[in-house]
């Protein structure tokens, strides 16, 4: 795979470019960031619990999924979405192709995949399922088998 870069910005749902800050900067200084409208980069490490009184002004939230192996994205999302009721996008960036049907069920809104993955069909991978086999907050109309 590729070097992974962190974006300074991504543009929204709303084509509107939206300057993104990470984790560590936002929280030690919320104060500065509260009015700006700004985007919060979370890695898989970050203790999300700390922006949970914070969401109303964050803009969006963008995910990193690089490391295939590391589930946390996941929670991450759930917890942002489902858990905490964040109105925002959650986008996950550094996606890996199997990765998709996980991510949306989990509560991330959209994607960018691994420029590794430019050209592929996307679609199999996060809409190309009819069942599942675990619960997930966003089952997308999948059929549950157990």
């Amino acid at each position: 795979m590729s070097d992974i870069l962190e974006p300074k910005s991504i543009v929204n749902k709303a084509n509107e470019n939206i300057e993104l800050v990470e984790f560590d900067e936002f929280i030690n200084n919320i104060n500065k960031y509260e009015t700006l409208g700004v985007g919060v980069i979370i890695k898989p490490s970050d203790d999300i619990m700390l922006l949970k009184d914070s969401l109303y002004f964050i803009e969006l939230v963008v995910l990193d999924f690089n490391d295939f192996d590391d589930g946390r994205g996941y929670s991450q999302a759930y917890f942002l979405s489902k858990r905490w009721g964040f109105k925002g996008e959650i986008i996950g960036i550094n996606a890996h192709l199997d990765q998709l049907q996980f991510m949306l069920r989990s509560g991330v809104t959209s994607y960018e995949l691994l420029e590794d993955y430019k050209g592929f069909n996307e679609e199999d991978y996060s809409n190309g399922f009819s069942i599942c086999y675990q619960a997930a907050a966003n089952n997308s109309g999948l059929k549950q088998e157990y």
